[in-house]
């Protein structure tokens, strides 16, 4: 069946015709952002193929047409920069592991008349297709609805609350050539962060969440700040988090920034990330109740 060509501005969509219905097979060029047309040549856009964006590394946004009636397993995978898809709200035929290794997909939003909590239901989303492991939650029919996001946060619980041991066996005993993976403490360290990382995006999108689950996420945060016996929540803000002011201006909060671990840190941010030290010398003030004339002295320089 002949391949065809739609020219882009920096670069070009790969397509195939069959019974006047168009699949996308892919896209060559650098494209960052790419809005798949509602037709080609006059003939509905009814389908993205299988892995045909598999590994584009310079794809950051992508906007799927209201056409769209399926999408074919590993379609987005391992698209390293990935941030945000818009796809339709409606019922698609979907393939396996859509966003399998996309590990910086933030967003997939829905698109209808705007309902209370659109953002919210969009990062909850792109988490279901990235880090939850169950192919079940990435319903784009059912995504917001109460049913969903009960399903969702269940899940969540059962991943927080899962012996970080779980699976180290596992991996040596199948070769893992990860080394992370293969040694004890890195691999229940990146199991703590990764329950880190949940608690953060359900805290920070709390659409439909209950009391209890805000309590108990927002211990476990407590829990694995600076000073703690583990400190994987103090390592995700410091690693992935410095520039982006809901993230640790929650963290302070929560009570995770405390008089105790104040100076250990700012130690641990050296001279990095001034917009976050200035925020947390501020906090320290107005809410740990003292500032010292170093401080004042440490203000003035951002």
């Amino acid at each position: 069946m002949q391949e065809n060509r739609l020219e882009l501005e920096d670069g070009c969509l790969r397509w195939r015709e069959e019974r006047g219905r168009v699949t996308v097979l892919g896209m060559e060029g650098k494209l960052r952002r790419l809005t798949v047309p509602e037709e080609i040549e006059g003939c509905p856009v009814t389908e993205i193929g299988k892995k045909a964006f598999f590994n584009c590394g310079s794809l950051r946004f992508l906007s799927l047409p209201d056409t769209l009636e399926e999408v074919g397993s590993w379609a987005f995978a391992h698209c390293a920069r990935l941030e945000r898809v818009r796809m339709p709200w409606k019922e698609l035929r979907l393939g396996q592991d859509l966003f399998l290794g996309s590990g910086r997909l933030a967003e997939i939003r829905l698109e209808r008349e705007q309902p209370a909590g659109t953002a919210e239901i969009a990062a909850l989303l792109a988490a279901a297709a990235t880090r939850m492991d169950d192919p079940h939650l990435f319903s784009i029919a059912e995504a917001g609805s109460a049913e969903w996001l009960k399903k969702w946060d269940a899940r969540m619980l059962v991943i927080l609350r899962e012996p970080d041991a779980v699976g180290f066996e596992r991996n040596v005993l199948t070769g893992e050539e990860d080394y992370a993976s293969t040694d004890f403490n890195r691999f229940t360290n990146e199991k703590r962060r990764a329950k880190a990382r949940l608690a953060f995006l359900r805290l920070l999108n709390p659409y439909g969440m209950p009391e209890e689950i805000r309590l108990e996420l927002e211990d476990f945060l407590r829990s694995h700040t600076k000073g703690c016996s583990t400190e994987e929540a103090w390592e995700v803000l410091l690693l992935e988090h410095t520039e982006e002011l809901p993230y640790y201006s929650l963290f302070a909060r929560l009570g995770c920034v405390t008089a105790d671990n104040f100076d250990a840190i700012l130690q641990d941010m050296k001279e990095d990330h001034p917009e976050m030290k200035a925020y947390l010398m501020r906090y320290k003030e107005e809410n740990l109740g003292y500032t010292d004339f170093f401080d004042s002295l440490s203000l003035d320089l951002f």
